[in-house]
């Protein structure tokens, strides 16, 4: 069971009635004088190459209860990790509709494998294509003040790594009986945030045909300043100057790793993300892009959950806004936001769950909802299809301890993937809801539509109707608020380099 890709051939597996092709390389190992470097091709290979394992993850601080890995025996890190998987009902001339899923892990963590289950979407009809990137200073963080101005990239080379997987999947996809004209991109958390980046990035005209955001927008695209800045905080926190900077470049990769820890720590869902570099993104404002058409003009569904925040309540024990956590997640703007965050507060008992459901709603305001909402409107502005929808289910959501949850950040996977660390029993409730959303979501990524059988019509949102379609347990349409966040916050979540917008 072999298929010819453009670099070679490769042979894969068979899987419950499916095929896969695991661990093909999309580009050049990032190793030596490549380190820190814009991905570079891959070289071809004579013979047949064995795809039968998933290729490693990228360098990463491991999180116990978050990171993921489905490695099957082989060591599960390594620098040398830029390959995607291919999951396919069979390689032939089928032209399937195509996803291309992008993991989360707030650019920090994860693998090719989190949160999708490929096999249920082959099962669809679908080939999924899933990779591998690069992570934290590897793959997101600005150096080239100590670098050199040739490592500028470096500050988006997790970018540029999806970019050339989303090349190959164009060039290579209908050998594998997908349909390079049928591709839809989709992640959740970072993933979310990385197909928002692609929807503004030039570099990624003609690439895919579609996207789905689940937990993410545009908010974490951030100018060159705040991504220097950030920069110079690793540095500093890693004990490297100038002086010794390029010590980087023949460092041991799991020393570097090591040297993140600081940064990391704690809540950091923005300290990196793509960059306004001048090249892969014109500007200083992602929605600017959106609304002047000069991004990806593609139907776009955009997904939210009521409350976000709450998975951050039990898991880090995110329940107040500190100063230092306020600046981490919103840079120049922390003040701002911690003021109206203890505003909101104000009188509530920190043991009581009035207070735990309005921080989470506050929290969650400003970290997703309004960001997703700014998003999808400009979108609808600039003419883009756009459909919007929330998870409000909350009835029994627990994690494996038993601790219960609210609507919180991924637990839409149990609808979408059957997956996750957060669910809740099967009922007969619950499976509507699973059936209802994952039929509404892959029919929008086969059509461009979302729709199901039970299912109201689920209308386009405009800025100006704002109807978005709510699941809890049965689907309904309701009218989604306007951002509530204070106005004096920009439509990007971190602006950190002492000057604001200037």
């Amino acid at each position: 069971m072999t298929v010819e890709t453009t670099l070679g051939k490769t042979e894969g597996i068979v899987k419950e009635g499916c095929e896969q092709y695991l661990g093909i390389p999309y580009a050049a190992p990032p190793l030596g004088e490549r380190r820190f470097r814009a991905p570079q091709k891959a070289q071809p290979w004579n013979g047949i190459r064995e795809c039968k394992k998933y290729g490693h993850a990228a360098p990463q601080l491991f999180v116990p209860g978050l990171t993921h890995f489905r490695g099957e025996g082989e060591t599960p890190l390594s620098e040398d990790c830029l390959f995607l998987n291919v999951t396919t009902p069979k390689a032939d001339n089928g032209k399937r509709p195509v996803l291309f899923w992008i993991h989360g892990g707030a650019f920090q963590k994860g693998s090719a494998t989190l949160g999708i289950d490929e096999l249920s979407f082959a099962k669809e009809g679908m080939v999924v294509v899933s990779c591998n990137y690069r992570l934290g200073v590897f793959g997101y963080m600005d150096l080239s003040e100590y670098l050199g101005e040739e490592y500028k990239t470096m500050a988006n080379n997790g970018l540029l790594d999806i970019l050339k997987a989303l090349e190959w999947t164009r060039r290579n996809i209908a050998k594998f009986g997908g349909d390079p004209e049928n591709i839809t991109i989709a992640g959740q958390s970072a993933g979310a945030k990385t197909v928002g980046f692609l929807t503004c990035c030039r570099k990624a005209k003609g690439l895919f045909t579609r996207a789905v955001l689940l937990s993410g927008g545009v908010q974490c695209l951030r100018d060159r300043k705040t991504a220097q800045a950030v920069g110079r905080q690793f540095m500093k926190d890693a004990g490297l100057t100038k002086e010794n900077a390029k010590e980087l470049l023949t460092m041991p990769w799991e020393e570097i790793v090591e040297r993140q820890k600081k940064i990391f720590a704690g809540l950091n869902l923005h300290t990196v993300g793509a960059v306004f570099d001048g090249e892969n993104f014109e500007g200083r404002n992602a929605l600017d892009i959106v609304l002047n058409k000069t991004g990806n003009n593609v139907p776009l569904m955009i997904l939210t959950n009521r409350d976000e925040i709450d998975l951050y309540w039990h898991v880090y024990g995110f329940r107040e806004l500190d100063e230092r956590t306020a600046e981490r997640l919103f840079g120049d703007y922390g003040k701002l936001v911690k003021s109206d965050i203890e505003e909101k507060l104000a009188g509530l008992d920190k043991e009581s769950e009035e207070y735990h459901r309005v921080f989470v709603y506050w929290m969650t305001e400003y970290i997703y909802r309004a960001g997703a909402v700014q998003f999808a409107a400009a979108a609808a502005d600039a003419g883009q299809p756009v459909y919007v929808c929330r998870n409000d289910w909350e009835k029994d959501n627990c994690d494996s301890s038993g601790t219960k949850y609210l609507a919180c950040h991924g637990s839409e996977s149990q609808f979408l993937f059957n997956s996750g660390s957060v669910k809740a029993p099967s009922s007969p409730e619950h499976d509507l809801q699973a059936r209802l959303m994952r039929e509404a979501v892959i029919n929008f990524m086969k059509e461009g539509r979302p729709h199901a059988e039970g299912l109201p019509v689920w209308p386009r949102f405009t800025s100006g109707s704002r109807q978005m379609m709510v699941f809890n347990g049965e689907g309904h349409v309701e009218r989604s608020g306007l951002p509530q966040t204070d106005p004096r916050m920009p439509h990007q979540v971190i602006w950190m380099h002492g000057q604001k917008e200037d």
